[in-house]
């Protein structure tokens, strides 16, 4: 028998991947009920307007009062017709329960806030190490193809960005590397700059300096993707960087792509230099800056790949800098 349970579906899209999640109609009514004559129009009081740059299609919802509203669907009529591209993972949000899954098959562990195994054929991501014991408070149950899946959350008390990204940190990001994983691109440690149709990308570590170097540029009027997490993709014979939303210290972020034009691997200095890198150690020094699916070989082998490709096709430098705008115009010079 096909369930008809209704629902609602909002669909984001972040680096060319688009994620549609589904809200159970009876949940939405019963959540608008309790909040709706409390909220504005711009949501400064807490509730969720569906908005923001990373969200393309909101089937069956529309912001009135800073809320949703329009006509549900049922979960097997919802198309995607926003964009040529179908949506990569649709995924059907319960709330206020987690089913417990007693077959569990490791694939990874963190340790601390997320874990992955194999329970009847299915993929599960949870927000918990399996070390706890204890039920996580999400779990995202994914079929083998990663076209659909099911999400749990145990929350009770969803707050305003509950509707936008209802997976939260650090899942919302594990899910994105697995499908990025799928031959579709590399998720990168790096701030993204777009200095007037020249694409800069800026890969490092924490304490590298791709914060400093957002501000640095941003002063200099150029637009910044992201200070802290870039998408790479493959597309027309080039390497294309997207904006992400999630952001560092830097919090101003755009979901723009452009080719990249060079590539810098940041490293504080008391001078400004570079150093020109290539072959295997380039492709060391980026993977080390990148998010790869540890738990997975062939994705392993396609982002080895992947990274390789990069560095062959673009220059790439090891970047000593000084934390001022001195920089900015040292880059730009590159190009003359």
């Amino acid at each position: 028998m096909v369930n008809k349970e209704e629902y609602r579906k909002i669909t984001s899209e972040i680096g060319g991947i688009r994620i549609s999640f589904l809200f159970n109609e009876t949940f939405m009514s019963h959540w608008l009920a309790k909040n709706d004559e409390n909220c504005s129009q711009d949501s400064r009081d807490g509730c969720p307007t569906i908005g923001g740059d990373f969200i393309t299609s909101r089937t069956g919802v529309s912001p009135v009062k800073g809320v949703f509203s329009g006509e549900s669907q049922h979960a097997d009529d919802t198309k995607d017709t926003d964009y040529d591209n179908s949506t990569q993972a649709k995924l059907r949000v319960h709330h206020g329960r987690i089913p417990e899954i007693k077959e569990k098959e490791k694939i990874f562990d963190s340790g601390s806030n997320w874990a992955l195994y194999r329970s009847e054929g299915k993929y599960v991501l949870q927000d918990d190490s399996l070390e706890s014991g204890s039920l996580p408070d999400i779990s995202v149950v994914l079929e083998p193809d990663f076209k659909s899946g099911d999400v749990y959350i145990r929350n009770s008390t969803p707050n305003r960005d509950f509707f936008l990204s209802p997976l939260g940190y650090p899942l919302n990001q594990i899910l994105m590397i697995m499908l990025l994983s799928l031959n579709r691109g590399v998720l990168i440690h790096a701030c993204g700059v777009n200095d007037n149709g020249h694409g800069y990308l800026f890969p490092g570590n924490s304490t590298h300096g791709k914060s400093t170097i957002a501000k640095l540029w941003s002063e200099s009027g150029a637009t910044i993707l992201n200070d802290d997490r870039i998408i790479v993709r493959e597309k027309d014979e080039e390497f294309w960087m997207y904006g992400t939303p999630w952001h560092g210290d830097f919090n101003e972020v755009s979901p723009k792509a452009l080719p990249i034009r060079k590539l810098f691997l940041l490293k504080h200095s008391k001078k400004n230099s570079i150093v020109p890198k290539k072959d295997a150690e380039a492709v060391s020094m980026l993977l080390t800056r990148s998010f790869p699916p540890l738990w997975d070989q062939k994705g392993m082998d396609y982002t080895l790949g992947f990274l390789d490709r990069i560095v062959s096709k673009l220059p790439c430098y090891e970047l000593d800098f000084l934390p001022d705008k001195r920089i900015i115009d040292f880059v730009r010079n590159l190009d003359k």
